[in-house]
């Protein structure tokens, strides 16, 4: 049994829950954050031990396995860091860290005690995505990639009102690309891996990014990655080769189903995710094995991953000269 403490209470901590009871495995030991109401209603619904407004009863609880990092991105450095001090593994939810420095930090202090730390970001873990990997081989010599990930956020409403909540708080590192363009970097660096350059173009409203458009350049072919949430259009991801092209009508995020469909026409869908309706589910699957095998290495193969992606991700916020303070 993995005994679990989370950090933050916000809605993905219920989607956490959900998958993670699929699964089985996992225990609820406590929950901390600075709002007692949402707590009291996490620990009944969900059998949860204990909350505390004091993460550090959680942080130091020596029957706590693993941290789970569910509070706004600018906070996410600062637990996860506390949380390997207390000899805990981490999972941390996405977007990891907002910079490579901060990344790298968690991740050799991981190493150097033998703890996992883990990106919670759904699809690498997915069957169809590693599907995609191996298929990417025979649509030829790829041309070009385009993803479209828009989704209209009710927190864009409080937004236009002037109230700002921590998806589009600048101080929180919040934003487009933050919440839902890490999907799409982490869909393409994972089969592609880094880019020769990037460049981010965004609309920017209060100082933060509601929508834009990331190119990243590979030489021989263009990814170009749309994402929105100041306005909604059909998802997609699409990787385009000289002899095929490789589809989803999904998010990067999700892939519930995608088709490749040849030049003649002929076509081939497939379906391989379980349990589709849960995004979640595989990566906890996969972090429970990582955790019951103690697999350091394969958790530190992760982390390189994560570590080109969010290379990418800063180089983009650079280039668009967002800043987080």
């Amino acid at each position: 049994m993995i005994n679990v403490g989370i950090i933050g209470s916000g809605f993905i901590v219920p989607e956490f829950i959900k998958a993670t009871s699929l699964v089985k495995g996992y225990h609820y030991r406590g929950i901390a954050s600075p709002v007692e109401e949402q707590l009291k209603n996490l620990k009944e619904k969900y059998n949860i031990d204990y909350y505390s407004l004091n993460n550090d009863d959680v942080l130091t609880d020596p029957k706590v396995d693993v941290i789970y990092v569910a509070v706004p991105n600018g906070l996410h450095y600062e637990i996860a860091k506390k949380a390997l001090q207390n000899n805990k593994h981490v999972i941390v939810e996405k977007p990891f860290v907002p910079t490579y420095k901060q990344a790298k930090e968690l991740i050799d202090l991981a190493k150097k005690k033998n703890l996992i730390i883990f990106d919670a970001v759904t699809m690498v873990h997915m069957p169809n995505y590693k599907k995609i990997k191996e298929l990417v081989n025979v649509i030829g010599d790829i041309k070009m990639v385009d993803i479209n990930f828009s989704q209209y956020s009710s927190r864009y409403n409080k937004l236009k009102q002037g109230i700002v909540l921590p998806a589009f708080d600048y101080k929180m590192a919040g934003g487009a690309l933050m919440d839902l363009g890490i999907y799409n970097i982490n869909y393409i660096v994972g089969i592609f891996g880094e880019p020769k350059h990037v460049y981010y173009f965004p609309n920017i409203t209060k100082k933060i990014d509601t929508s834009g458009t990331l190119v990243l350049d590979y030489g021989t072919f263009k990814a170009t990655c749309v994402t929105c949430k100041d306005c909604k259009a059909p998802l997609s991801t699409t990787i385009q080769g000289d002899k095929a092209y490789l589809k989803s009508d999904y998010a990067s995020s999700v892939i519930e189903t995608f088709r490749v469909v040849q030049n003649d026409g002929t076509a081939k869908e497939y379906a391989l995710n379980k349990h589709p309706e849960v995004a979640h589910f595989h990566e906890y699957v996969e972090f429970k094995r990582l955790f019951t095998k103690n697999d350091l290495a394969k958790a530190q193969e992760y982390n390189s991953h994560t570590l080109k992606t969010i290379k990418v991700l800063e180089t983009a916020i650079k280039f668009a000269n967002i800043k987080f303070n």
